[in-house]
């Protein structure tokens, strides 16, 4: 369950804080690449959620542990955006009819998003995350946008703890459709579904 994210507004850029705008950089990392840099990550991540209302649902811990699930999926993909330090990340796997990883939810997952949005195949996002900056949501379009990109994927699917009202507002932002709770997945939570279209695709929902 996806958990990382900023809120909607960002506070005023500090002086150390870099000009983001043109000077972002995109770069995919191996599962190497990205098992060197997950300290750096988590601190993102970490700093991502500071002082908002969102924070009691980040864990360290949790993250990190997420990242290394992850990283062992079939078709993992991490994507980093940098200036002269990290400002953002996303990471994820694709599921569906290509053979790709479809364990989550022993399947339940690929059926009910089949079920919403008549899509079978799919890459679930499971962490995106922007630098409380002025320019998080360009980061945050970016990296989405260049993963369903990188995985041949025109619709991106994330679950969201019931109670994370922080973390729906800032998927809301850049550009996510809440389809509200679900039930049948495993765990003690119904999660929130969400769901993104790449650019040019319009989603269909039953």
């Amino acid at each position: 369950m996806s958990t990382a994210t900023r809120a909607p507004k960002a506070p005023a850029r500090r002086l150390d804080q870099p000009v983001l705008w043109d000077g972002i950089r995109l770069r995919r990392l191996t599962r190497r690449q990205a098992e060197d840099k997950r300290e750096d990550i988590a601190d993102l991540a970490a700093e991502s959620v500071a002082g908002t209302f969102g924070a009691a649902y980040h864990d360290r811990g949790d993250f990190l542990h997420r990242l290394a699930a992850t990283a062992h999926r079939p078709g993992f993909a991490l994507l980093v955006a940098e200036t002269t330090v990290l400002v953002g990340c996303a990471f994820g796997f694709p599921v569906g009819s290509d053979g790709s990883d479809g364990r989550q939810g022993g399947g339940t997952l690929q059926e009910i998003i089949q079920r919403l949005t008549s899509c079978t195949r799919f890459v679930l996002l499971t962490q995106v995350v922007a630098h409380p900056h002025a320019q998080h949501r360009d980061i945050a379009h970016r990296l989405q946008q260049r993963l369903l990109t990188d995985l041949h994927s025109s619709l991106g699917v994330t679950l969201l703890h019931p109670a994370d009202r922080g973390t729906r507002a800032a998927f809301s932002s850049w550009g996510w459709q809440n389809m509200g709770e679900v039930i049948g997945l495993p765990g003690p939570l119904a999660p929130c579904v969400l769901t993104l279209s790449a650019e040019g695709q319009p989603l269909a929902r039953r």
